[in-house]
């Protein structure tokens, strides 16, 4: 007979820590994508919450659950909350992401050609979709995957099963600020195709004012394809670097929010 790892009288625990780490899961890149099946989601969540719940969190919890039903169901919400604050900031990475994508297809002519994500079940743009694919292999390349697993076992640590905070005047200045953040990040990863778009329609424009027989709609568009799609490919070195930076302030932003959550 194999032996569980927690008693019964643990379960609620078991079920409070499963609670957290499968809605984390749920809003973060790449593992909560909508590709991904949903009974892996949970089989993966369920795994993890064992790993955590026998070598974290068995000594820091009291062998007989101290807690009545209806502060059961406050806890479960508590945890709700806990996890919906993590996810929500370590999605905001990819957000941007799309953002600057549709200002770049606004700019080529490619705003309202429109493809179904397949990641997050949403309506995005040729450009957007790109990107978003290019920097998914950047996040799993310099081990963003890795960042994000730990960000989960860092906030039992940071916020126990039976403590933490209401989220307060600093928590929610720290969320208004890092989705004000998102607009900035997006207009990073697009300064460097846009700045060219906007460089080529001047360019255009002044074309057309001194040769007036080129029909500058019939060689604008085109043109501007080929120079957004030359600038992305040469671009592309600095904006892995950029992203890069921008992953490591991500997980500083959800180191931050855990210590105020605590």
């Amino acid at each position: 007979m194999v032996a569980l790892p927690f008693t019964v009288d643990q379960a609620g625990y078991f079920f409070l820590a499963f609670v957290r780490v499968v809605t984390i899961l749920a809003l973060m890149p790449v593992f909560g994508a909508s590709a991904v099946p949903p009974q892996l989601k949970v089989a993966f969540a369920l795994i993890l919450t064992t790993l955590l719940f026998t070598a974290v969190m068995p000594g820091a919890l009291p062998i007989e659950p101290a807690f009545s039903l209806p502060l059961f169901g406050l806890l479960v919400v508590k945890e709700v909350m806990v996890g919906v604050a993590v996810g929500f900031v370590a999605s905001m990475l990819f957000a941007a992401v799309q953002f600057a994508g549709r200002l770049v297809d606004t700019e080529m002519g490619f705003g309202f050609v429109e493809l179904m994500d397949p990641m997050s079940s949403e309506r995005v743009t040729v450009m957007g979709q790109l990107q978003v694919i290019i920097f998914t292999i950047f996040f799993l390349t310099f081990n963003g995957h890795y960042f994000m697993l730990i960000a989960v076992q860092r906030s039992f640590e940071l916020i126990p099963l039976l403590g933490g905070t209401l989220p307060g005047g600093k928590v929610a200045h720290h969320l208004t600020s890092l989705t004000g953040a998102v607009f900035v990040v997006a207009l990073k990863f697009s300064a460097p195709i846009y700045v060219t778009l906007i460089l080529s329609e001047l360019a255009l424009g002044a074309v057309a004012r001194t040769v007036p027989q080129i029909n500058i709609f019939f060689v604008g568009m085109p043109l501007k394809i080929a120079v957004g799609l030359g600038t992305a490919v040469l671009s592309l070195p600095l904006l892995a670097i950029l992203f890069r930076q921008t992953m490591e302030q991500l997980v500083a932003d959800i180191w931050r929010l855990l210590f105020l959550m605590a």
